[in-house]
């Protein structure tokens, strides 16, 4: 038994060995800055303070249950910058704040970098809402389109008479034998 124990130790040790060596060669560092004139964000990829070229990064904006891609990947020039276009449309918080994050996601030299900022470049809530809600299919309730309300209405009503249709006809055949027992 003992033997066994010990086996098991020695397998699980050699399966991890090839997990714990593949470490990064290098670190980088991601930098975030934004220009407030034009909006644009720019990231700033280093390691060992000199920049580094040809490395993917990633722009997205964080919205309540994921992140938005703002763009999928664009690879640093010789001075270790990438330049985003941020979209003037974004909804924001209250206040029109955007939490923007920087990736460099699984990179052969530096692994997975993430870099997270925040900025007032998004549209405030209030700013969104029409002063004349229009009728569509995504609308709730009273802003439905009118023939879906009409379709639901005689669903409804041709479901309840079906039903109210069936409870008489049972009223019915009750009374028709007992009619006919009183007969016999």
């Amino acid at each position: 038994m003992k033997m066994y124990k010990y086996f098991l130790i020695i397998c699980v040790g050699i399966m991890l060995i090839p997990y714990f060596s593949f470490s990064q060669e290098k670190e980088a560092k991601l930098t975030l800055s934004f220009s407030n004139s034009d909006s644009v964000c720019k990231a700033l990829v280093t390691s060992e303070d000199k920049p580094i070229k040809d490395v993917t990064v990633k722009l997205y904006v964080k919205r309540l249950f994921s992140l938005l891609p703002i763009n999928e990947g664009t690879a640093t020039d010789e001075s270790g910058n990438v330049s985003f276009t941020m979209p003037k449309d974004l909804p924001g918080d209250e206040n029109g704040k955007l939490i923007v994050v920087a990736k460099i996601e699984d990179d052969d030299n530096f692994g997975s970098l993430e870099k997270i900022g925040e900025v007032n470049w998004g549209v405030k809530k209030g700013l969104l809402i029409n002063s004349q809600p229009e009728r569509s299919l995504s609308a709730s309730r009273e802003k439905a389109p009118i023939y879906f309300m009409v379709a639901s209405d005689l669903i409804i009503l041709a479901i309840w008479g079906t039903l109210i249709y069936i409870i008489f006809q049972v009223f019915k055949i009750k009374k028709i034998s007992s009619l006919n027992k009183n007969k016999n």
